[in-house]
């Protein structure tokens, strides 16, 4: 409507918007109330503010009391004319010289076989990118049954097996192929898809809550025990970091079996690998979230881009990123993060450069290992409870104690538990998992059924109660007295971390093992190796498109009935998912085959 009225009238009419914060039952609510309109140029200093006295009021009377806001705690913004900056033509050229190098590489994969001169063979296709099997017993000659010599086709240079890296027909196969290979932990792809799913879906809901056309529908949420799911759906991240511990543990392991021990060259591509692997879709997101945001949307939300995307935290702090140290620089609960989900990948870098220390330990010296990786855990668990308790904290970010995410949520010293749990269950199953399974193998199918049922109901209700065990202090919204004790808050802190990881890579062993059933089938699906492939870049994309279908919307957001939200939800997680194909496809993919290339030239 806005740009209408821009372009018919005199007036230069703009987006405008007031935002503050809502009180639910007394307590701050995580989600800002926003109101909208379209002002001329005239009006725009306060005109929308006059409206909020009404809007205090009506709130107030319609909910009963129970949402509150004070009309004297709010800002108005709206918004401007912009121009590109040095970010957003760093953005623009990076954008352009990935575009240039699949084009480049699509066609130069479909042109070099035709252009060889040997024929019956075709170069395109037989490439290590492709099947990855070495060249072997490479002679200048190759006699034929009919004694004739004729000259062997020569190597691809290292030029065209660069640019063949950021050929569609590679990414595409890497991507779409299920074989797998012996020892390889296929429940994991499952747990991955389902825990990044979840994440989208409480990021969803927190961005909706903004836009939320009758603020009351949170006061139907709340109350019911499912909700929790999504309210306190942060032990998603624990999964990831659980889960990267232990295949950083159990890989690195056989490694060394294989090896005795790694030279420094094998432990500078260790953590090359790593870097590179990671870096380059994550490098693309921060151009594009952090830089171009701000001019791809438009309307009465758009004045919030830069807040959303942290425009000018990305502008001083971008290098921070890259470094994996933006969970602690800078370090300040009002900076925000360039890209709010990175805050993960620096806690995960930071675990996976230390991790060593621990791994090494537990293959030379177990039981030095032992004792050092479970001090760490403990040691984290307590750091946990003594923040907890110093600052007053809640026992999560749910509805109060914003103070959480700075001073528990986002940092190492309290999100590692999780990983270290990982790394030591991928120590065990290095060490006794093979005779485990074999063992299985021998037991009759109602042993399987007896000794795997209780570990699993006990896993599961492990898993329920660090979950939907917050319920009642969510109700305390409602009912005076509900929410949790400080003592509470300190256990559940301190424990609940490590019950999750603990009972979660159980449940990985038991599928290992041969006692997972139907449920090792469901995980081990196929179809999930295709998508967990997808996983990390779903990460760097989804919160950012979240924010950019929202603040494209030129309405308030209805989500009665439940279905409304439902569609919603599955929109976006099918756009995240299609999105990162083509950052897979585009980025994650071909640096990875180049990285390849470069190691096995090495």
């Amino acid at each position: 409507m806005c740009e209408t009225l821009r372009n018919t009238t005199k007036n230069n009419y703009r987006s405008c918007k007031v935002t503050g914060s809502l009180s639910i039952g007394g307590v701050p609510f995580p989600t800002p109330l926003t109101w909208t309109g379209c002002l001329p140029q005239q009006c725009l200093n306060g005109s929308l503010v006059g409206v909020l006295p009404y809007l205090s009021e009506w709130l107030n009377k319609t909910t009963k009391g129970q949402i509150r806001v004070d009309p004297t705690k709010w800002t108005s913004t709206c918004e401007e004319d912009i121009e590109y900056d040095a970010g957003a033509y760093a953005a623009i050229t990076f954008l352009a010289i990935v575009g240039f190098l699949v084009v480049v590489g699509t066609l130069w994969h479909f042109l070099h076989p035709i252009l060889l001169s040997v024929k019956e063979n075709d170069m395109g296709d037989n490439t290590f990118l492709v099947d990855e099997e070495e060249v072997e017993n490479e002679k200048n000659q190759i006699e034929q049954p009919s004694g004739k010599l004729q000259t062997p086709v020569q190597p691809e240079s290292l030029l065209s097996n660069a640019i063949k890296c950021f050929a569609l027909q590679q990414t595409f196969k890497s991507l779409t192929s299920t074989e797998t290979k012996p020892g390889q932990v296929l429940c994991l792809n499952g747990i991955r898809v389902l825990s990044i799913n979840w994440v989208i879906l409480g990021h969803t809901y927190a961005f909706v809550f903004s836009m939320l056309g009758d603020q009351s529908y949170i006061l139907k949420l709340l109350p019911r025990r499912g909700f929790t799911l999504v309210a306190n759906a942060y032990s998603s991240v624990d999964s990831f970091f659980a889960l990267s511990g232990f295949l950083v543990s159990y890989l690195l392991l056989k490694q060394l079996t294989k090896k005795g021990h790694l030279t420094i060259p094998q432990w500078i591509a260790f953590y090359f690998h790593r870097y590179v692997r990671l870096t380059a879709p994550y490098l693309m997101m921060i151009l594009l979230e952090g830089f171009m945001y701000r001019y791809l949307v438009s309307g009465p939300f758009a004045v919030n881009a830069d807040q959303v995307t942290y425009h000018n935290t990305c502008k001083k702090y971008w290098w921070t990123n890259l470094l994996y140290i933006n969970n602690l620089v800078p370090w300040s609960p009002t900076s925000g993060l360039c890209l709010a989900q990175s805050w993960y990948l620096a806690n995960d870098m930071q675990f996976f450069i230390i991790a060593p220390i621990f791994i090494v330990l537990l293959f030379a010296y177990p039981l030095i290992g032992n004792l050092v990786t479970i001090g760490a855990l403990c040691s984290s668990a307590i750091a946990a409870a003594i923040i907890t308790a110093h600052y007053n904290l809640a026992p999560s970010m749910v509805l109060r104690n914003p103070q959480n995410y700075v001073k528990l949520y986002r940092v190492p010293w309290v999100r590692i538990t999780p990983y270290l749990v990982g790394i030591l269950v991928g120590w065990f199953y290095w060490c006794w998992g093979e005779q485990i399974k074999e063992k299985v193998k021998t037991l009759p199918d109602w042993k399987k059924v007896l000794l795997a049922t209780p570990l699993w109901l006990a896993t599961a209700a492990i898993e329920y109660e660090v979950v939907f065990g917050l319920y009642h202090d969510i109700q305390g919204v409602f009912t005076p007295g509900k929410f949790a004790s400080k003592a509470d808050s300190v256990s559940y802190q301190m424990l609940a971390r490590i019950g999750w990881a603990l009972a979660l890579m159980t449940q990985v062993l038991l599928c290992q093992c041969g006692l997972g059933g139907f449920i090792d089938s469901l995980l081990s699906w196929k179809g999930w190796l295709v998508l967990s492939r997808l996983t990390y870049s779903v990460y760097l994309i989804h919160v950012g498109l979240i924010g950019l279908i929202i603040m494209q919307t030129r309405h308030a957001i209805f989500l009665e009935p439940d279905f409304e939200f439902a569609v919603f939800y599955l929109g976006i997680m099918v756009m995240a998912y299609l999105a990162a194909v083509v950052l897979y496809v585009c980025v994650e993919q071909p640096v990875a085959l180049l990285e390849r290339i470069t190691y096995r030239t090495r």
